[in-house]
C-alpha cells in the first residue's frame, strides 16, 4: 500500500470512528454534563444529529470499504439513496417538535439543547446529502479559497452516480 492510499485509510477510519463518537460524546454533555430532561424537543433533536452522525460513519465505512476492496463505487449507496429522503422528512417532522416546543417555553433547559442539535442535524443533513460544508484538510481549503463555493458533498455525488452510472465525477 503506497503513502497516499495508508493516508487515505487512516483519515476514512478516523473520519467513521469520530463520528460515532460525537454521537456518544454529545449525548454525554447535554444529557449528563448540562443534565438536560429528556423532553421531547431535547430526545427529538439528539436524535436527529446521532442518526445522522451513525449515517455519516456508516458512509465513510463505506468508503474504507470501496478503497480497501478496490471497487469502483461504494457499497450499499442504494440504502444512502433511501436514507436521503427519509432524513428529510424526519427533519421536517423535528423541525414541528422544535418549534412547537420553542412556542411553549423559548428559553428553557427542556428546549434549547433540543434546538442547537437540530440546527446540528440540519447541517450535517446538508453536510453529507447536499454540500460539503466540512473543510478540514488543506486540499479542501485551497478548493474554497480558488473556487469560493462548496462543492457538492462527497455522498451526493456517489448517490448521483449511483443512480446514473454514466454521470461518473
Amino acid at each position: 500500500m503506497n503513502r497516499l492510499r495508508a493516508e487515505l485509510t487512516a483519515r476514512l477510519r478516523n473520519l467513521a470512528v469520530l463520528e460515532l463518537a460525537n454521537t456518544v460524546w454529545i449525548g454525554w454533555v447535554v444529557f449528563v454534563t448540562l443534565d438536560a430532561p429528556m423532553s421531547a424537543a431535547n430526545a427529538v433533536g439528539y436524535g436527529l444529529a446521532a442518526a445522522h452522525l451513525v449515517i455519516g460513519a456508516l458512509y465513510w465505512a463505506a468508503k474504507l470499504r470501496q478503497l480497501g476492496a478496490g471497487l469502483s463505487r461504494p457499497p450499499l449507496m442504494g440504502v444512502f439513496r433511501w436514507l436521503r429522503p427519509v432524513c428529510a422528512v424526519g427533519l421536517a417532522a423535528g423541525l414541528v417538535v422544535i418549534a412547537t416546543a420553542l412556542a411553549d417555553r423559548p428559553r428553557g433547559i427542556e428546549v434549547v439543547p433540543g434546538a442547537v442539535l437540530y440546527g446540528l442535524a440540519a447541517a450535517e443533513y446538508v453536510n453529507y446529502f447536499q454540500w460539503q460544508l466540512m473543510h478540514d484538510t488543506r486540499a479542501d481549503l485551497r478548493r474554497l479559497l480558488r473556487t469560493r463555493r462548496v462543492r457538492r458533498s462527497h455522498l451526493y455525488e456517489d448517490i448521483r452516480v449511483h443512480r446514473n452510472p454514466q454521470a461518473a465525477r
